[in-house]
């Protein structure tokens, strides 16, 4: 049997050569755009660990219920002694105060009144602690273009 389809994909060129392009084409394809997805998934779970939500987080009851709307005035306070105590507890973990906040920016006309408007959002990091991970962690230095970091990380 195997034979017999040799001996007509041989002889009739024109009639075999355009399915088979077309499965050469279909199998590359796949191939490509599988490792290409397996890719963005790999990313966004690094990013969001690194970015978002961290391995553990660490939250108020209140916040936690909002969560998705970045309410600021639902942090923990007295956060440093809660950090030492978490240091202590669990060594083996980085522990990092994070920060998100949201906002409407708001574009006035020359009269005041509102031109446009958009969502906006941020996150505080500490970049000048010396004890802080932050640079590596965020991948910041392999970021930058041209300039740099300061040299010395300046205590606020």
């Amino acid at each position: 049997m195997i034979k017999f389809l040799f001996k007509g994909i041989l002889r009739d060129k024109s009639r075999s050569v355009l399915p088979i392009t077309i499965v050469i084409i279909g199998v590359a394809l796949t191939i490509v755009l599988s490792g290409f997805m397996r890719g963005i998934m790999g990313d966004m779970t690094d990013q969001s660990a690194r970015f978002q939500t961290g391995h553990v987080k660490i939250v108020t009851k209140a916040y936690e219920e909002a969560m998705d709307q970045m309410p600021i005035d639902l942090a923990i306070l007295g956060v440093d002694t809660l950090l030492e105590s978490l240091r202590n507890e669990y060594p083996t973990l980085q522990w990092v105060k994070r920060t998100n906040f949201g906002g409407l920016i708001d574009v006035p006309d020359a009269n005041g009144e509102t031109k446009g408007q958009g969502p906006a959002s941020g996150m505080a990091l500490e970049l000048f602690n010396p004890n802080s991970n932050e640079i590596e962690r965020m991948n910041i230095l392999s970021s930058i273009v041209e300039g740099g970091i300061l040299p010395n990380r300046v205590k606020l």
